[in-house]
């Protein structure tokens, strides 16, 4: 939009500019958000899947020695009078 279309329309090609870039802001406000929100989660994510992984191994590895525990304390009972 350029001065010519302004002189040409007065107010209303004034409001109409006007309008046209508020709307151009505020796409650009909404972009911007949509970024560093999908950014974020991105980063989130991968936080996610790490804690995840460590859970699992630190699982796996409590589990195993949980089940070993408790087959040693069923050998003993066994055993037992």
């Amino acid at each position: 939009m350029d001065a010519s279309l302004v002189a040409q329309y007065g107010a209303l090609g004034l409001a109409l500019t006007l309008a046209v870039a508020a709307v151009k802001i505020l796409f650009a406000r909404e972009v911007e958000a949509h970024k560093l929100d999908r950014e974020r989660a991105d980063r989130l994510e991968a936080e996610m899947r790490q804690l995840n992984e460590l859970i699992r191994t630190q699982y796996v590895e409590k589990l195993a020695t949980a089940t070993q525990t408790i087959g040693e304390a069923l050998a003993v009972l066994r055993r037992a009078p």
